[in-house]
């Protein structure tokens, strides 16, 4: 993918703009979930993710090695997501209290589970949620988590199983991890271990 948004980038620069369509249609994904891991599951994340893109198209000369383009990417929605939380923390406060007095409507949520988790995941720390979501979310095995992030595969391997142990904290119900799960954890590369001998 670096050689990729490389040549994409070049293009960009010199005037292709069907070049940077390209590497929004790349990127859309891993920017929804650095912002997701921001804002939790805000409506603003479509907004702030536009906004983050126009941004890094009037500022892309400022970008110094081509290759590392996500991980400039992944900066700048975070900067735009944090800015957007300063903007309307104080409407994001009085629309809470505004929410805490109206009931909710009997048969509004279809899946329990999934806003369970939606609620877990926004009580976790920034750092864990946003790890998650980049995996889990917008499917980046590690090496691109890293790119993402600006850190190295091992610490991509750290902060992702303290997040999972933060999230199992909050449900402990996901400490039995599902054979969805199983065979995630058996296919990523940087983890792979030979399967125990069955017991006689």
């Amino acid at each position: 993918m670096a050689e990729a948004d490389v040549t994409l980038v070049e293009r960009t620069l010199g005037g292709d703009r069907t070049a940077f369509e390209a590497l929004v249609a790349m990127h859309a994904s891993r920017a929804r979930a650095v912002a997701r891991g921001v804002l939790g599951d805000d409506i603003a994340v479509d907004d702030v993710v536009q906004e983050s893109f126009m941004r890094a198209y009037n500022h892309l000369g400022q970008l110094g090695e081509h290759a590392t383009f996500p991980a400039w990417l992944s900066t700048i929605v975070r900067n735009e997501a944090v800015s957007w939380l300063r903007r309307n923390a104080r409407v994001r406060s009085v629309d809470s209290e505004i929410l805490k007095d109206v009931p909710q409507q009997e048969g509004a949520s279809e899946n329990p589970q999934l806003d369970r988790l939606r609620g877990a995941l926004d009580r976790l720390a920034p750092q864990y949620r946003e790890i998650l979501m980049l995996k889990y979310e917008a499917n980046l095995d590690y090496d691109h988590i890293a790119d993402s992030l600006g850190i190295s595969v091992s610490n991509v391997e750290k902060r992702l199983y303290r997040a999972r142990q933060a999230l199992v904290a909050l449900l402990p119900d996901l400490a039995v991890p599902t054979a969805k799960e199983r065979l995630l954890e058996q296919s990523e590369p940087t983890t792979k271990t030979s399967a125990p001998e069955p017991q006689p």
